[in-house]
């Protein structure tokens, strides 16, 4: 057996803490793999927001669909256990945003869910994919603090 810690957990720019909810549990009494993916998203969200490309009100700028969501399930998160979910931007494409997340413990000490998710950057008014624009770019790389996104 190693001792070596993964590396995953290290990776993560932004993390955002969950609040395990009863109505999370099924029946077996842990939290619900759909329940694990809604902590993703509002992770995610939260990240927006802190990345500065949502103000968190206005739908007209968020622009962006779920095209791909790949999640990992490692282990059992009971009620009342703390979680926090870390993102980083892996990929930022043309018009795709893939993000890496992991569902942990508070202290980033186990692991419980894992995985990617891609967004497609999208205009709903006319109905198909979009470049992801220069000021989305711009804040992405700086809060990422990742140079290659700006090319």
């Amino acid at each position: 057996m190693t001792s070596l810690t993964p590396a995953y957990p290290t990776q993560f720019t932004f993390y955002h803490p969950i609040a395990v909810r009863y109505a999370d549990l099924d029946t077996h009494r842990h939290v619900n793999n759909i329940s694990i993916l809604e902590y993703v998203e509002t992770a995610r969200t939260a990240y927006y927001q802190a990345a500065g490309i949502w103000d968190g009100v206005t739908v007209e700028n968020m622009g962006m669909v779920v095209v791909s969501v790949k999640c990992d399930y490692l282990a059992s998160i009971a009620f009342g256990q703390s979680v926090r979910v870390g993102l980083t931007l892996s990929v930022l494409g043309t018009k795709s945003l893939r993000f890496r997340f992991q569902v942990e413990d508070e202290q980033g000490r186990t692991p419980f869910a894992r995985g990617e998710v891609v967004m497609v950057s999208y205009d709903h008014f006319e109905g198909h994919s979009r470049p992801i624009s220069a000021e989305w770019r711009q804040k992405l790389a700086a809060f990422e603090h990742r140079e290659d996104f700006l090319v």
